[in-house]
């Protein structure tokens, strides 16, 4: 029952940063914090054993470089490399190259569709929400929490934790 609604806040924290980066281009700071600080209590949860812990650990430090390398060359914002280290403790050495080749794929879908849209005339009923004017007016950033989200639930069902 506890690893249950522990490991809930993996996709809830993915739904969350999904909705906060498409209307903010922003995602908050909690919610990569919530990530690291309830995955080793889920862990334990699921009776992994410690060595494994340690690895997801140095897995997520291991991204942790990588996407500040990524944020120095502009080639992603900060809060994208937080979320995609914290959510690399939960993948697991295990399904990590997965989620990160669905991370990739749905960046590519989702910059055609932001390309796209922002080509179009923006509709006067969707020029009121502040969310729609604001994702056809900025010309560069793009919410990638909506890639990282979606790739995020899709590998959920097969999170270690919960296959162990």
């Amino acid at each position: 029952m506890l690893l249950t609604v522990l490991s809930l806040i993996f996709p809830f924290v993915m739904i969350l940063a999904m909705v906060a980066d498409f209307r903010t281009f922003e995602i908050p700071h909690s919610l990569p914090i919530a990530l690291i600080v309830i995955y080793p209590i889920a862990a334990w949860a699921a009776d992994m054993p410690w060595q494994q812990i340690a690895w997801a650990f140095g897995l997520g430090a291991i991204m942790l470089v990588a996407e500040i390398l990524m944020v120095l060359f502009k080639v992603m914002g900060g809060g994208d490399g937080k979320l995609i280290a914290a959510a690399a403790l939960w993948t697991g050495t295990e399904t990590i190259m997965p989620f990160l080749l669905l991370i990739a794929l749905m960046g590519g879908v989702l910059a055609l569709v932001v390309l796209l849209y922002r080509r179009l005339p923006l509709a006067s009923t969707l020029a009121g929400m502040t969310a729609f004017r604001k994702m056809h007016e900025e010309k560069r950033d793009l919410p990638y929490a909506i890639a990282i989200g979606i790739a995020g639930l899709v590998i959920y069902p097969r999170l270690p934790m919960l296959v162990g």
